[in-house]
C-alpha cells in the first residue's frame, strides 16, 4: 500500500497540486491528504477520485505481473525511478498498457 501513496504524492508534485489543493478537488480536508501521503487508511473511494484529479488509472495487477508492469513502467519513463506512468501516458497505481501481452 505504501507504493499508491508514494505515487500519489508523486503525481501530485509532479502536478504542482499542494495537499490542500488537491484536498479542495477530492473534497477532502488537507490533513486528510497528508495523512493517506503518510501510509494512513485509504478508501477505494478517495483513491479512485485522487487517480481521477491526477490523471492516472488504478487497476488491479495479478501478482506475478507486477515486476513485468514495473519493468514496462521503467522503459517507458527511462528508468527514471519514482516515475509518474501518467507522464509517460502509462497509467500507474497498478496500471498495464493496453497493448501489453501476457506471455503465461
Amino acid at each position: 500500500m505504501a507504493y499508491i501513496q508514494g505515487q500519489v504524492r508523486i503525481a501530485r508534485e509532479s502536478k504542482r497540486l499542494t495537499q490542500a489543493d488537491l484536498g479542495s478537488r477530492i473534497g477532502q480536508p488537507q490533513s486528510a491528504v497528508s495523512r493517506i501521503e503518510r501510509g494512513g487508511d485509504l478508501r477505494v473511494s478517495t483513491l479512485l477520485e485522487m487517480a481521477r484529479v491526477l490523471e492516472m488509472e488504478p487497476m488491479l495487477i495479478p501478482k506475478h505481473l507486477v515486476p513485468a508492469v514495473q519493468a514496462l513502467v521503467g522503459h517507458a519513463t527511462g528508468g527514471r525511478s519514482q516515475v509518474l506512468a501518467s507522464e509517460a501516458n502509462i497509467p500507474l497505481v497498478g496500471g498495464v498498457p493496453e497493448d501489453a501481452e501476457d506471455s503465461e
